[in-house]
């Protein structure tokens, strides 16, 4: 992006003001707007990522806003699940702090029931107090589209608008044909998810316009379009790729089943790592021959996914509020496609907590840069903040990446991913730490740990927290979990 010349001198003043920490906004005239843009459940696989290294995966919109603005290529999200994610995010306080590290979909907006999070100021409420304009649509809080979940978390007094509403967070979604997503030769009665269920995948005989984020997009659009009377908070959430991966069959047609590539996992991969329970899926999908088909329907969701941003993008384009508004592109979390003899998310391995992580700030990112730091998604927040130029509310878990602007290859201390595993027979707790190099995890009731060193094992093959020659980094680890959990305690280490 290339800004005119005061805008440039404005946000280079800005950043000045913001790294030392001494500006509050009081005029919103020169505020810049923020474009919010989520995706649900998008893992690796985009082509700037090139998470996927089997298959072409075509994300060309998503591709071009990459190489338009900053990237960051070691991102994770705070949990591996919708819901406690976007509350962490969205909150500013991470989950396995306030301890809605469980929040599900059923539980609605009862995340403020914890103490931690009565009085958090959530993100577009704080901006609506700095005198934004709070605009909404789609999957931002958790919430999907009727009749599968209508129940939605969002506050409806942060918002000054919200579509199509505050209590249902999206547009009602077409499905697949039941032939389709029950076809009677696969084991139905032991389906996961049930008959009933929404675990399901197949092309769909309607066009873009019939889809559910196609009108969430048009929204957005018709928004970009709009004098608006002050700064805005924008927010557009996107429910695909989250399943059911059911898009149009064009989408379909660009992954043909005979050149779908599996992904490279190894026999008894778990032999050395947690089993979370839901291992189960993946044989489903291997005995019932659906393995190939789960992956093109999931690579089709991304295509479509990538095709909704596009639209989104070159309206943000063509719009008056180009040159001064803050762009911000993040999946709530990963996916596996069988890695680690697992299908869906809820893990706390690279392929869960690894997203996509795009930000571009005129005048203060550059177009192409590249962080490979570790980051998180909590540290949105405190970013906005500071490149908007106000005064972080007090208790932000995240940190602002506005060094990281500056320079990409500042170090950042390594980021937390925490989830609450209850389906398991003996349900438990687990930390995961992400370090340039290490993936460490911690399950404390059961006093299990995972380490993987991704210099060389990048597939998180080979469990080495047992190895000799561990403990230190094993220590080292621990003690970015101390500094968020204090009270965590650990058995000693015995290799």
């Amino acid at each position: 992006m290339k800004p005119h010349n005061c805008n440039k001198l404005f946000w280079i003043v800005l950043c000045a003001f913001a790294l030392f920490g001494c500006t509050r906004q009081t005029s919103t005239e020169k505020m810049p707007n923020i474009l919010f843009i989520a995706v649900d459940d998008m893992n690796d696989w985009t082509g700037y990522l090139s998470g996927n290294a089997g298959m072409k995966i075509h994300t060309p919109n998503i591709d071009r806003l990459a190489a338009s603005a900053m990237i960051f290529t070691n991102a994770h999200t705070p949990a591996p699940a919708c819901a406690p994610a976007r509350t962490a995010i969205l909150t500013g306080v991470h989950h396995a702090r306030s301890g809605a590290k469980n929040v599900h979909w059923e539980d609605g907006p009862k995340w403020r029931d914890f103490d931690s999070l009565k009085n958090a100021v959530t993100l577009e409420q704080f901006f609506k107090d700095q005198g934004y304009k709070t605009l909404g649509a789609g999957k931002v809080y958790h919430g999907q589209a009727p009749p599968w979940q209508p129940i939605s978390q969002i506050e409806p007094d942060n918002w000054d608008f919200y579509y199509p509403s505050s209590h249902i967070s999206h547009p009602y979604q077409i499905r697949a044909p039941r032939d389709v997503i029950y076809p009677d030769d696969v084991d139905n009665e032991n389906r996961p998810g049930g008959e009933d269920g929404w675990w399901t995948w197949g092309p769909l005989l309607v066009p873009d316009e019939k889809m559910a984020d196609y009108h969430v997009v048009e929204w957005a659009k018709y928004q970009l379009k709009q004098k608006h009377d002050k700064p805005f908070f924008l927010a557009v959430g996107l429910w695909k790729p989250h399943d059911p991966w059911e898009v149009p069959q064009k989408y379909f047609d660009m992954y043909p089943l005979d050149e779908v590539v599996l992904p490279g996992c190894r026999e008894g991969d778990l032999d050395d790592a947690l089993d979370h329970g839901r291992r189960w899926i993946q044989k489903w999908t291997e005995d019932n021959n659906q393995w190939e088909k789960v992956i093109q329907s999931y690579a089709a969701s991304i295509t479509f996914s990538d095709a909704m941003v596009g639209r989104l993008i070159d309206a943000f384009k063509e719009s008056e509020y180009y040159d001064n508004t803050i762009l911000v592109f993040w999946s709530d979390n990963g996916m596996h496609m069988g890695e680690k003899e697992n299908i869906e998310k809820f893990t706390l391995w690279e392929r869960s907590t690894r997203v996509p992580l795009i930000i571009s700030a005129p005048g203060m990112t550059t177009a192409g840069a590249v962080c490979d730091q570790p980051v998180s998604l909590m540290d949105l927040y405190p970013t906005l903040v500071d490149l908007a130029g106000f005064d972080k509310p007090a208790r932000l878990d995240g940190n602002s990446l506005l060094p990281q602007f500056k320079d990409p290859n500042t170090p950042t201390s390594p980021v937390i991913s925490s989830y609450y595993f209850s389906w398991r027979k003996e349900p438990v707790t687990g930390h995961a730490v992400r370090s340039a190099r290490y993936r460490y995890i911690y399950y404390p009731e059961i006093n299990f740990e995972e380490l993987y060193d991704h210099t060389e094992d990048p597939n998180e093959w080979e469990n080495i927290a047992y190895k000799p020659g561990s403990k230190k980094i094993i220590d080292d680890h621990r003690k970015v979990l101390l500094e968020m959990l204090p009270q965590m305690t650990w058995s000693e280490h015995n290799p």
